[in-house]
């Protein structure tokens, strides 16, 4: 089986790619992005033969405010295409699956005029963009939940190593001796310059927690309470240590904190975004409660502190809860990819 992943922007468009990838070992997988994130993080599966490849494209991204780069955007988009379809050809693979991102777009496209089945998966609440103009070109639309009448519910992708964390090395990362509770800050592959002001602001969590924080790219907290770092690739081992956690919205986040029975306080991302983050959140923290959640507006040294010690203080409930969740649906998801190659090939002979 020969396939093309592909989806970025973020990390949550191109993470959950790795969980088929880790599932699907003996094949031959290719990567399509761009030169940055994306590039970044699957160099690791590269080197060690995971991927058989990744190829670079471009992709230009709709600003949602007035942008002179928005004008030049079709005419982005259309060299992005030619650029996948000359991949694509080159490749020649069984099937193409998108994680979504404006990343993902193009290669869809392309595939879809090459008549090459494409399957695209949406993580969050809601259809994201680039996702809702890829579903008319896609075979297939699946979704983590029921957000699309045109897709199917198959649940999330997680990765198998995200639940077979070393501890040790997850210490060793944050350089703590394990002696006391942790909480990790997780702002998303960006960072939250939020969340990172806010902790600066909570001092007295170091009195009970060894606080380590991902900062995001380019940005750090100047204080002398935490240890911090702009980013890691092994977050399996960071979870495995973690006791709880501070999150954004995103979905992958949350289903891999609640798959690892991480209790969290999410302060989703509400204002540059079209709401699907505090959806994430509402369903994770007011329905299924494997957290507590915060609004960014209500941010402040003792709304945050309090809600970190609720969750502490209510640890194993939380714990609980996340097991009784059942959103995995990684091998469904590798299932209903190999149903579609049989089923192109079928019609096709």
């Amino acid at each position: 089986m020969k396939i093309v992943f592909c989806g970025g922007g973020t990390a949550g468009h191109v993470t959950p790619n790795f969980a088929l990838m880790e599932k699907l070992i003996g094949n031959d997988m290719y990567y399509m992005g761009t030169g940055s994130m994306e590039k970044r993080l699957t160099e690791q599966y590269v080197e060690n033969g995971t991927l058989v490849e990744f190829r670079e494209i471009t992709a230009g991204k709709l600003k949602r405010k007035f942008a002179l780069s928005n004008l030049l955007l079709p005419f982005t988009l259309a060299k992005s295409i030619s650029q996948c379809k000359k991949h694509l050809k080159q490749i020649a693979p069984d099937v193409v699956f998108s994680k979504g991102g404006f990343v993902g777009l193009p290669v869809v496209i392309a595939a879809n005029k090459l008549k090459i089945p494409t399957i695209v998966h949406e993580s969050d609440m809601s259809l994201g963009l680039a996702n809702k103009i890829s579903s008319l070109y896609a075979t297939k639309l699946f979704t983590t939940f029921d957000c699309s009448k045109k897709g199917q519910t198959v649940g999330a992708i997680v990765r198998q190593s995200a639940l077979e964390g070393d501890r040790n090395k997850g210490l060793a990362a944050m350089d703590f001796d394990g002696k006391k509770p942790i909480l990790l800050v997780l702002g998303g592959s960006l960072g939250s310059v939020a969340l990172n002001n806010a902790l600066l602001k909570c001092k007295t969590l170091a009195n009970t927690f060894d606080i380590f924080v991902l900062t995001g790219k380019g940005k750090r907290v100047d204080c002398d309470f935490i240890h911090q770092s702009e980013y890691c690739l092994d977050m399996p081992s960071l979870f495995s240590a973690t006791t709880l956690a501070v999150c954004r919205g995103d979905a992958n986040s949350l289903c891999e904190l609640t798959e690892t029975k991480t209790p969290f306080v999410c302060v989703p991302l509400e204002k540059s975004s079209l709401g699907e983050q505090f959806d994430n959140a509402n369903l994770f923290c007011n329905q299924k409660h494997c957290g507590v959640l915060l609004r960014e507006k209500d941010l402040s040294q003792n709304t945050l502190s309090n809600a970190v010690l609720s969750v502490y203080k209510n640890l194993e409930s939380y714990k609980k809860n996340q097991k009784n969740f059942c959103i995995n649906g990684t091998s469904t998801v590798l299932t209903l990819i190999e149903n579609e190659i049989l089923n192109f090939k079928k019609t096709s002979l």
